[in-house]
C-alpha cells in the first residue's frame, strides 16, 4: 500500500474545493483528517492501486489556481484529554496548477499548501508545502510511460489517527505538531491505454519521509520515525461495456527505518481486485477488496495479515441532491510509542443538497475504528453540518459546525472537540480572465476540469 501523504493536504495534482452548489464533497475531507499515512487510501484507493488509468488528466492547456481560507473557533484546539484550550484557528490553502502538451506528451505540475495560525496558541501555527509533477511520454500506439515526482514539508495534525498523545515528548514540553519532508518518484509503463480494453500497468515508486523534531516522542522506544519505501506494482484493468471495468493490482512493498535498530522494518503485500461502474448517470461507484500481508524482519514483532477493502458509492437523487458513502480498511504505521501498526476502519455518509440556484446544505457523518495490535482502540464519532453560498463566479462562502470526539481504551488520548466557523473557497481561473461562467466542480480525485461550457 502506498505511503501518502501525512495530514491528509498533499495529494498529487490537489487543487481547487468544490465551488458549485449541489455537488458532493468526499465525505474524508470533511470534519476529522484521515490517519497520517491515509488520505491517498481513503481518497483514491482505486486509482492509488491502479495507477491512475481510467482517471486521465482531462485539463485544458492552463495554469489552475485556487485558495481556500478557513477560520474555525474551536473549544479544544488541541485536542487535550486534560484540559480544553479554546481558540481561534485560521487555516489558508493556496494552491497553483499548470498543465500543457509537448508534441504528443502531456506535462503537469501542482503546488498545494497548508498554512495555520491560531490567535492565542502560536506555537501551534504549522505549514505544509508540496510540489507534485508528472510527465506522460506517448510512447507508441500500444505503450506510454509516466514519469512523477514530488517533494514537501508537511506537518501531522492534532488528535488525528495514528498520531502521538499530546505532552509525549522529551522534555515534558510540547513544541508544537511533528513536521514531516518527503519526496518520492517512480514510473509507470503503461500497455494498451489508448488502443485496447484491456490495460496492463508495471510501476515503481520510491517514498522518503524525514521527521524534523524526533526528538518530541518515544515512538517505538527510539523516537525516530524517518523510514524509505520501495514499491513495484503490477496493474491489470478490462472495460467491460462504456461504464464498466474490473481492475486488479499486486504490489510487494519494503519498507527500512532510518535508526540504530530497524526492528520496524517490513515487507508487505497487497492484493487487490475492484469493480468500477456507472450503471446510470444518477449512480456510480468503485468497489475494492483484497488482502494485506505485512511480515516484520524482527521475528519478534507481530505481523500482519488480513483483508482490506475499499467503497465509494454516490447517488444523485435528482439534479439537486447528492449522496456518498464511503468504506475503507487499512493498516497504518502509529506515532505512539508501544505500536507497531493500527487497522484502521472508515465508515462515512455525506449529503449534498441545492436549495436554491445560489445555496445549498452540507452534512457528513463518519464513524473510525482503529486497532493497535497491542490490543488499544479508538473510535472516532465526527460529523458536521454547513451552508454555502455562490456568490460570485469564482467564490464561494459558506458557515458550518462541527464535532469530533474520540473514545479509547487508552485514557490520556481520549477528547472532545467542537468547532464552528466561515469558509470561502475559490478556483480564480474566472476572476483572472474576467469570465462569469460557472466552473465545473472537480472529481473525486482533485483533478481540475474542464468548464461547463468548455471554457476554462
Amino acid at each position: 500500500m502506498r505511503q501518502s501523504n501525512f495530514s491528509g493536504q498533499i495529494a498529487v495534482g490537489a487543487m481547487a474545493t468544490l465551488i458549485c452548489v449541489g455537488a458532493a464533497a468526499q465525505v474524508v475531507s470533511e470534519g476529522l483528517s484521515p490517519a497520517s499515512n491515509t488520505y491517498r487510501s481513503y481518497v483514491d484507493a482505486s486509482i492509488a492501486r491502479d495507477s491512475g488509468i481510467n482517471q486521465p488528466l482531462d485539463l485544458l492547456n492552463d495554469f489552475y489556481p485556487a485558495v481556500e481560507v478557513v477560520i474555525s473557533d474551536h473549544d479544544n484546539v488541541r485536542r487535550r484529554t486534560d484540559v480544553e484550550e479554546e481558540d481561534l484557528k485560521m487555516t489558508v490553502k493556496p494552491s497553483l496548477a499548470y498543465r500543457t502538451d509537448i508534441g504528443r506528451h502531456q506535462f503537469y505540475a501542482a503546488y498545494t499548501g497548508v498554512f495555520t495560525y491560531h490567535d492565542e496558541l502560536d506555537q501551534e501555527d504549522a505549514q505544509s508545502n508540496a510540489l507534485h509533477a508528472k510527465l506522460g511520454l506517448d510512447l507508441s500506439r500500444r505503450w506510454d510511460l509516466n514519469l512523477f515526482a514530488g517533494v514537501g514539508e508537511a506537518f501531522e495534525e492534532r488528535g488525528i489517527s495514528g498520531s502521538r498523545p499530546f505532552n509525549q515528548l522529551v522534555p515534558n514540553l510540547d513544541t508544537g505538531p511533528d513536521e514531516i519532508d518527503y519526496y518520492l518518484y517512480g514510473a509507470d509503463l503503461i500497455y494498451g491505454r489508448k488502443s485496447s480494453p484491456l490495460i496492463a500497468v508495471l510501476g515503481y515508486e520510491k517514498y522518503v519521509t524525514n521527521y524534523e523534531n524526533n526528538e518530541q516522542g518515544f515512538t517505538n522506544i527510539s523516537g525516530n520515525r524517518d523510514r524509505e519505501s520501495d514499491s513495484v506494482h503490477l496493474d491489470i484493468s478490462y472495460q467491460i461495456g462504456a461504464r464498466t471495468s474490473v481492475f486488479g493490482r499486486i504490489q510487494y512493498t519494503e519498507v527500512d527505518y532510518d535508526r540504530a535498530a530497524n526492528t520496524l522494518d517490513s515487507e508487505q503485500t497487497d492484493f487487490l481486485l475492484g469493480l468500477r461502474w456507472k450503471p446510470s448517470n444518477a449512480l456510480s461507484g468503485v468497489l475494492g477488496v483484497g488482502s494485506t500481508d505485512k511480515d516484520f524482519i524482527d521475528p519478534a514483532r507481530q505481523d500482519y495479515d488480513d483483508n482490506i477493502y475499499y467503497v465509494n458509492l454516490n447517488y444523485a437523487f435528482n439534479p439537486l441532491s447528492n449522496l456518498q458513502l464511503s468504506a475503507s480498511r487499512v493498516v497504518e504505521e502509529p506515532g505512539d510509542d508501544q505500536s507497531d501498526y493500527y487497522e484502521s476502519d472508515l465508515l462515512g455518509i455525506g449529503i449534498d443538497h441545492a436549495l436554491t440556484s445560489t445555496i445549498s446544505v452540507n452534512a457528513y457523518a463518519k464513524w473510525i475504528d482503529d486497532n493497535y495490535n497491542t490490543n488499544r482502540e479508538d473510535e472516532f464519532f465526527d460529523y458536521g453540518v454547513g451552508l454555502d453560498y455562490y456568490w460570485r463566479p469564482w467564490l464561494t462562502a459558506g458557515i458550518y459546525y462541527s464535532e469530533i470526539e474520540r473514545k479509547s481504551t487508552l485514557d490520556t488520548v481520549e477528547y472532545e472537540d467542537r468547532y464552528f466557523g466561515i469558509r470561502l473557497t475559490s478556483d480564480l481561473r474566472p476572476l483572472l480572465r474576467g469570465r462569469g461562467s460557472r466552473v465545473e466542480p472537480n472529481g473525486s480525485f482533485d483533478y481540475p476540469r474542464k468548464s461547463a461550457d468548455g471554457s476554462r
